[in-house]
């Protein structure tokens, strides 16, 4: 297992790096939530990576939390990973989480400063353990004194479970974040579980303005639903994506299964080919291994797309689809191509039946300039340049997509059922 750019040290399995300091009504922290958190130079220096500050009880001017956002680095249904900043002499970091407001564990974590992030302020991260499958928890982040607002979240609920849920997938907001502001509002609507994010969140990866500005517009959603961000080529393996989301593994690629469902992340923005290679062989063994009913593949850049501007990414259809294919992925969601699109299921590159083959589905449509199609491709049944986000709900063995522009109209549908 790849671990160069891991926010944790090598021995952590789970990304539960946290001191537990107390246990209550949340459950019994898991062993794997002691370890340490390191700050990456960035994707491609994985050279002397910087030791995370410790929690401490040190304040500073503005000591109060901001930009609080959720996700996970360990098993979706046990634990939880926090995301937050203050001003850069404020040392404390630490998570409450109980049944109520009561809360009743407390963890604490670590916090570093970004490269060139002195006015950006500093970041701070915990991860909490030993969580109660399919529960609504209340936290808050922080210190003693200074703490956040009470939030909540739900735990996922045991793997393999078959009851419902339902997950947003949106990408490529770039420059133009109000929209994707806009698409949470209106995804909320639907109380989703968690957010799938196709990579390019902002324009330029290293420009700490931009991240401000996307997690001020996540306010109110991201910090109750976990989310997980693709690397896109506008995010430039630089050190803001893997500082400020606190994912798995590698922070590349990883897997994770929800209830009945099974995921995989990768990244094809990538140092070199030899990592797309990398992530077939993961992948192959990885979806092998699964017995999850449905499996469902995230990136950026689509492997079929009838984009006029970018078009399908002819290397990931020779590396990656034909492994998607043979092990049953239903859906291979992308981003990139500033539009929506779905495709035909498809088998080595013909048109099969949906039991048989994987639909390619493009959400890019978060912000970014919008871009047309060409409508002769053989492979496309639907094509909008609008911007847009899509709602999969998953219910046992009923899966369905629905696609919406900003006027909450629906684009597109699809549905398989096993």
């Amino acid at each position: 297992m790849k671990r160069a750019l891991l926010l944790l040290a090598p021995a952590m399995l789970l990304g539960c790096h946290s001191i537990q300091k107390s246990t209550g009504d949340s459950g019994t922290p898991a062993d794997e939530c002691g370890g340490a958190i390191y700050v990456p130079k960035s994707g491609t220096d994985t050279s002397d990576p910087v030791p995370a500050d410790v929690d401490a009880a040190d304040f500073g001017t503005a000591p109060d939390p901001t930009r609080v956002h959720l996700s996970w680095s360990g098993e979706p249904s046990t634990t939880m990973a926090f995301v937050w900043l203050t001003d850069t002499a404020t040392f404390a970091s630490e998570v409450q989480v109980g049944v109520d407001t009561n809360y009743g564990l407390t963890t604490a974590g670590a916090s570093f400063m970004l490269l060139n992030g002195e006015d950006f302020g500093r970041v701070h991260e915990v991860h909490v353990c030993g969580l109660t499958p399919a529960t609504t928890y209340h936290y808050r982040v922080g210190g003693e004194g200074h703490w956040s607002d009470d939030l909540t979240f739900v735990t996922a609920p045991e793997p393999g479970t078959t009851g419902p849920f339902r997950f947003v997938v949106a990408g490529d907001s770039r420059d133009n974040e109000g929209v994707w502001g806009e698409i949470l509002a209106a995804a909320d609507a639907f109380a989703p579980d968690f957010y799938l994010f196709s990579g390019d969140a902002i324009d330029i990866g290293s420009d700490l303005n931009e991240w401000g500005a996307w997690l001020d517009e996540g306010h109110g959603f991201i910090d109750r639903h976990p989310i997980y961000v693709a690397h896109g080529n506008h995010e430039f393996l630089a050190q803001p994506f893997f500082g400020l989301f606190a994912q798995p593994d590698n922070e590349q690629w990883w897997s994770f299964t929800y209830a009945n469902t099974h995921f995989v992340y990768l990244n094809d923005t990538v140092v070199t080919p030899s990592d797309i290679d990398a992530q077939a062989t993961f992948m192959d063994q990885d979806l092998k291994a699964s017995t999850a009913t449905w499996k469902i593949v995230d990136h950026h850049q689509p492997a079929y797309s009838s984009c006029t501007t970018h078009g399908s990414n002819t290397m990931l259809q020779t590396a990656w689809s034909p492994i998607e294919e043979e092990n049953g992925v239903v859906l291979d969601l992308a981003g990139h191509n500033h539009n929506y699109e779905r495709s035909v299921p498809l088998r080595g590159g013909q048109q099969t039946d949906v039991a048989n083959g994987t639909t390619y589905v493009v959400s890019a449509g978060a912000g970014a300039d919008l871009y047309g199609n060409d409508m002769s491709q053989s492979f496309t049944t639907a094509a909008v340049a609008d911007n847009n986000w899509v709602l999969v709900e998953i219910d046992g063995g009923s899966l369905a997509l629905t696609a919406y522009d900003m006027s909450g109209n629906v684009i597109d549908t699809f549905s398989a059922s096993k």
